[in-house]
């Protein structure tokens, strides 16, 4: 079973991947230092921390933040002056409708609560004369976070009111600690910790927010966010893209990159090695090195050492441009993520 679920993590990683398609350079490019390994590089650096907050802000605008109503939510529904018509504890169904007398079955998950309120009042109007209907959640089980990784009870949590990123923390019961020479230690490493939102990774810094007190970066969560905290203990490797076996791997010390990848099982018919990518770094803020790596495999380019935490991801041929490879490889990152975490579960 342990097996069986790493290989089925790694299947998704593989069909995540697969549909990465072409889009505009990106912002974080930058060359290893020395004779430059590949003939063509970009070099931008990486976000400034006013860069990061606008960047957040922008997101955080274009989010929706009206949540709607989905399979298990129950609802009050009320109909002014018809006392017949006041009705509580309604539950959304699993096939997301709910029964109301008169109207019968009413579409309700993917609805806003007034986009409800909306369909059952023209609903009734064929019945009452200028119905008013009022439509209050009482409960909001459809909206869930998750939070993985070194917390002392990781798991997926109800969103039944405002909860921002500390708040998600401490409801995790904290960031998990061990015992160094009979001393109290946190076992997180918040520079790699990142959080996503459909797909994507928001430029959060939990160091400043964590250990600095930042608060400009304790956003209000979203259904459907996903927080991970990583160990600080770990030293792992990831390789993700066009290899027969995307998984990560544990480092070693003056780990090339070469060695690394034969660890893959070798590379798909589509891998593209003149534009191979490691990600090094926060996710939120990471720094892009590309790589020819057919001109290290021919000698003509010196061997790329890794470093712990690098994601190594090798694009498919025809990936022409590059832009926001981390939206692309969350994904793959997160799948491989939550794959290990049910294995473990499993062993245990």
């Amino acid at each position: 079973m342990h097996k069986s679920i790493k290989n089925a993590a790694a299947v998704s990683v593989c069909m995540l991947l697969g549909a990465c398609a072409s889009t505009a350079p990106g912002p974080h490019q930058t060359p290893l230092p020395g004779p430059p390994p590949v003939e063509k590089q970009v070099v931008v650096p990486q976000m400034e921390e006013t860069e990061q907050l606008a960047e957040l802000e922008r997101l955080e605008a274009e989010s929706p933040n009206t949540p709607k109503l989905g399979r298990g939510d129950v609802l009050n529904v009320s109909v002014y002056d018809e006392p017949d018509l006041t009705i509580e504890g309604i539950p959304v169904r699993p096939d997301g409708r709910i029964s109301f007398p008169l109207v019968g079955d009413v579409e309700a998950a993917g609805r806003t609560v007034s986009e409800l309120n909306q369909a059952l009042t023209e609903g009734l109007a064929r019945f009452i004369l200028s119905p008013k209907v009022s439509v209050i959640v009482q409960e909001f089980n459809s909206q869930q976070y998750t939070i993985f990784g070194e917390v002392v009870t990781p798991g997926v949590y109800p969103l039944t009111t405002e909860v921002t990123i500390t708040k998600a923390l401490a409801g995790a019961g904290g960031l998990n600690k061990g015992q160094f020479r009979a001393t109290s230690v946190e076992l997180a490493d918040l520079t790699h910790a990142f959080i996503a939102r459909d797909g994507q990774v928001l430029p959060v810094d939990f160091v400043r927010l964590v250990r600095q007190g930042d608060l400009r970066y304790d956003i209000p969560l979203r259904s459907g966010d996903y927080i991970y905290i990583p160990s600080g203990l770990s030293k792992e490797v990831y390789i993700l893209g066009e290899v027969n076996n995307p998984m990560l791997f544990a480092y070693r010390e003056n780990m090339p990159m070469s060695r690394t990848l034969a660890q893959a099982e070798g590379f798909t018919p589509d891998a593209d090695l003149e534009r191979v990518h490691i990600v090094r770094g926060s996710l939120h803020n990471p720094t892009v090195y590309m790589i020819n790596f057919e001109e290290v495999l021919a000698g003509h380019a010196r061997e790329v050492p890794l470093e712990p935490g690098d994601i190594v991801y090798v694009p498919p041929t025809g990936l022409t441009k590059f832009s926001r490879v981390i939206d692309k490889i969350f994904p793959a990152v997160q799948a491989l993520q939550v794959g290990l975490i049910l294995a473990d579960t499993v062993g245990d």
